[in-house]
């Protein structure tokens, strides 16, 4: 299924979770570029950037940054604060897996768990689209919740109780698309009296890794990503596939 992602964060999610303003947010990604830091080339391109927080992190530190979101509430936010701090990041609303994007990069992210937004489907569609964005020896990051072992482990959690700032949401799992590989939710936010289904994409070590290999990407580190229950990759283009 395609999930509406507007309302999805609208209904289900905390938008400001995502913005500048969240001091958790800001100092998971000051955390994600310190650790990585070898990896940031001086152009950056961040897929599914949200607010753009970690554009105006690495700004400072001498990078470009472009980031692209199919959120059109978040890019909002992300052009506004750029223009209150005149910033020179660059946003763009589009979906990565077919917007045309200007532009050589030596650094990708795709952070956040964005991942779980796209079926392995959606990814290829995303690595084929970027390919004339990127050069031999860009870095492509990518944290991502392992949801093949929580399901294994028994720790998928059927239901959830969140807060969203005042707002009360019950999240519940609903089914499983097994041509998709995603995981079908609900989620009820009692305050507004309104819900949403969504999609989980199932993903896990062994489904990412073969995917960038076969599209010319070197792993070249993985490590835990405990925030995620998953891992955070970073991956090297060593050559372009054959078409």
């Amino acid at each position: 299924m395609k999930t509406n992602i507007k309302k999805f964060y609208r209904i289900s999610e905390d938008l400001e979770r995502y913005l500048v303003s969240d001091k958790k947010r800001v100092n998971s990604l000051k955390k994600v570029y310190v650790s990585n830091k070898k990896f940031f080339g001086k152009r950056v391109l961040d897929i599914a950037c949200g607010g753009g927080v970690l554009g105006f992190i690495i700004e400072p530190k001498g990078h470009s940054y472009t980031g692209i979101d199919i959120n059109p509430d978040m890019i909002k936010n992300a052009k506004k604060y750029s223009k209150e701090v005149k910033s020179k990041n660059k946003f763009i609303l589009g979906d990565a897996t077919k917007k045309k994007i200007t532009g050589k990069f030596d650094t990708i992210t795709l952070l956040g768990n964005s991942l779980g937004h796209l079926t392995t489907s959606d990814f290829v569609k995303l690595l084929k689209n970027i390919e004339k964005n990127i050069h031999k020896g860009t870095y492509f990051i990518i944290d991502y919740r392992d949801v093949v072992t929580l399901l294994f482990e028994k720790k998928w959690k059927d239901k959830m109780i969140e807060r969203k700032r005042n707002e009360k949401v019950i999240s519940i799992t609903k089914a499983f698309d097994t041509k998709r590989g995603e995981i079908i939710k609900e989620a009820f936010n009692e305050t507004l009296k309104k819900k949403v289904t969504f999609a989980h994409a199932v993903w896990a070590p062994f489904i990412l890794e073969p995917i960038m290999s076969l599209s010319g990407w070197k792993l070249v580190k993985r490590k835990p990503a405990s925030y995620w229950q998953g891992w955070l990759d970073v991956y090297r283009l060593v050559s372009f596939p054959k078409r």
